[in-house]
């Protein structure tokens, strides 16, 4: 089992009696504890991806659990569920929470990292530019759920579509006994590029890796939050941004923030991209290639150029 507590009822879509229990004792369930699974989005996104993640959740995952920590841009600090949320409230196993509203140290800690850095980062490249406060929101999130959520979690990104119904064994498989799971491509040296052609995902070049290419993708990553250091590795990667450290950084993204918390921090890993060898997948699909490619896919690359051609992008 990936861990076993007693919790809400109210919060679990799906429970399971102990066999040969007593009419006495049935109230004393002991409840398979499902997996705890996290997100966030804007409205904006939501409508370009999310409501295909939601939706891909509501259909795979009956006994796992979905908080969503939102952004509406409409209504910043609203402590309700926004009105295009409000159809997924009656489904026990989604909670959602306004980012925009977490605080930290008596701050509301996404706008003073917003202020505080926006200003100070000019354009390099896509990995440095004043919309990097942005990848703040997936660190926020993480650092949100480690105060919420006191077993495992698992971050997965807005983009990713659930196919398959994650199991136990699988999250036995990969965190039992690690502080993390992640897919880490730091042993790349040579990426097979790729891109759609008549339909088809394909090779278009190979090259030899660069500094560019092997950060860490973060489209998923579990925690086991009742390790020893877990949660001071995720107050790392959270502080990089609120201390403003990551100004230092030559890339400004959550990828490299969680690699210099990894680099920091001498805990147990999971690098589920290791087995991969040194040859990348095509277009470095990483999650498709691991062991998750059997539960998910992640629709990489698709939100950015959307949001160009929205003129969203600032």
């Amino acid at each position: 089992m990936a861990s076993q507590k007693r919790v809400d009822l109210l919060w679990i879509p799906r429970i399971n009696i102990v066999q040969g229990a007593t009419e006495k004792n049935k109230i004393l369930y002991t409840i398979l504890f499902s997996m705890n699974l996290i997100t966030t989005f804007t409205k904006e996104i939501y409508e370009i991806c999310g409501h295909k993640f939601l939706e891909s959740f509501l259909l795979t995952q009956p006994t796992h659990k979905l908080y969503v920590f939102f952004e509406d841009e409409t209504d910043l600090y609203t402590e309700k569920t926004p009105d295009w949320l409000s159809k997924y409230n009656k489904h026990k196993n989604i909670k959602f929470f306004n980012l925009m509203n977490y605080e930290y140290k008596d701050l509301k800690i996404v706008d003073f990292v917003d202020s505080k850095l926006k200003h100070k980062i000019n354009f390099t490249d896509e990995y440095s530019s004043p919309r990097s406060v942005k990848w703040f929101r997936p660190v926020a999130s993480i650092q949100y759920a480690s105060e919420l959520i006191d077993d495992q979690f698992c971050w997965i990104d807005a983009d990713c579509i659930l196919i398959k119904e994650f199991t136990d064994a699988f999250f036995d498989d990969i965190l039992g006994g690690y502080n993390m799971a992640y897919l880490g491509r730091e042993f790349f040296k040579v990426m097979r590029h790729g891109a759609y052609i008549d339909g088809k995902y394909v090779c278009v070049n190979v090259a030899e890796a660069t500094k560019k290419d092997t950060h860490t993708e973060t489209g998923f990553i579990g925690f086991n939050v009742g390790l020893s250091g877990t949660k001071d590795l995720i107050l790392s990667n959270f502080d990089y941004w609120v201390s403003g450290e990551v100004l230092s950084f030559e890339f400004k993204t959550d990828c490299h923030t969680l690699d210099a918390a990894i680099k920091k921090h001498d805990l147990k890993y999971n690098n589920l991209c290791e087995p991969m060898g040194e040859i990348s997948p095509i277009g470095s699909k990483v999650v498709e290639a691991s062991v998750l490619g059997e539960f998910l896919a992640h629709e990489k690359g698709m939100i950015g150029p959307i949001l160009y051609e929205r003129n969203s992008l600032n």
